[in-house]
């Protein structure tokens, strides 16, 4: 009996000792992921981020032997979609397609955003960087940024452009560029994918990421003015940069430039954050993949979790400096 109790409390002490928080992350994470994944897309369907959303989830689903679902879920420049996911369970069954514009313009943007970033979530990998094209519909009385600085302002307020919402990227991408080249632009923004209403004129102008406005400029459905970054894309070698227009207009791509990485909301298993980003970095450095990323205009990058969270967090504070000395603000 004496050695059963002393065995008994030896066990005891053993397991007190153990840190209190294995067993509950071991309990949250083993077996993951044992049901469908939902992805949350906080834009419409058909546009940039939703096509590489897709073409991550499809490559992850059939890696981790689950489906991952697109969850779209737009509006508000992305927020709608940000707050759905922030406040989702951390358990690595909810996950956040983000880009720059939803991650660091937005919440800057609207003084009563609901979600806060660098609090509400934690990275996964960055997928890729892209460049954003300035568009303008067939009928634009211009054809580059030249002729479009000069039409503007000889024609001072007559010229709308359109963007997926108050704080998104296109939107605070082209009050930037306007305020910097001494020019008044009118914002129209949309809910659902503007496109169809540049290509058909009723609004003139668009900042399209490459992954869509390559095919809609090489069907000459819209005109390509100018390509963010610093250099010219495979894509469209003969659609000139804006630093070519103005080398102050948008350096390395820091006004124009974004960027797509997938998050989990703060509080989600580590162990679970790394087998995610284990395979979505692998699937990202497939040929197929980064062929087909390529060919979009995109450049593939596949990075850590932590390269991930410091790119999102210096982002937060550059828009936070921009938007505030420009005075961009919405209710």
């Amino acid at each position: 009996m004496k050695r059963r109790h002393l065995l008994a409390l030896a066990a005891a002490a053993t397991l007190s000792a153990m840190p209190s928080a294995m067993p509950s992350a071991f309990a949250q994470s083993a077996g993951y992921p044992n049901r469908p994944i939902k992805l949350v897309v906080p834009f419409p369907a058909g546009i940039s981020p939703d096509v590489v959303a897709r073409l991550i989830g499809d490559k992850l689903g059939a890696a981790l032997g689950q489906p991952v679902v697109v969850d779209n879920k737009p509006g508000a420049g992305g927020m709608i979609g940000a707050v759905a996911a922030g406040t989702a369970p951390a358990d690595g069954y909810t996950l956040f397609f983000s880009v720059k514009a939803t991650h660091a313009i937005a919440p800057n943007v609207y003084r009563d955003a609901k979600y806060n970033p660098p609090r509400d979530f934690k990275a996964v990998a960055q997928i890729l960087q892209v460049p954003h094209v300035l568009t303008a519909t067939p009928k634009a009385p211009y054809n580059n940024m030249k002729e479009l600085v000069a039409y503007a302002k000889a024609n001072p307020g007559k010229i709308d452009f359109a963007s997926l919402g108050v704080g998104s990227q296109p939107h605070v991408a082209l009050e930037v560029w306007s305020q910097r080249l001494g020019i008044k632009l009118n914002h129209v923004p949309y809910k659902t994918n503007p496109s169809p209403d540049v290509m058909s004129g009723v609004v003139s102008l668009s900042v399209e990421a490459s992954t869509t406005a390559i095919p809609l400029i090489k069907s000459g459905k819209v005109k390509a003015l100018g390509i963010s970054g610093a250099q010219r894309i495979p894509g469209l070698p003969d659609v000139p940069t804006m630093t070519e227009f103005d080398a102050n207009l948008d350096v390395n791509g820091v006004i124009g430039s974004s960027w797509h990485g997938i998050f989990a909301p703060t509080g989600t298993p580590n162990d679970i954050i790394a087998k995610l980003n284990t395979e979505i970095v692998k699937i990202v450095k497939l040929p197929e993949i980064q062929a087909r990323l390529i060919e979009l205009g995109l450049t593939p990058t596949g990075t850590s979790a932590a390269a991930l969270d410091t790119v999102a967090n210096g982002d937060y504070a550059f828009w936070n400096k921009v938007i505030n000395d420009l005075g961009i603000k919405a209710e």
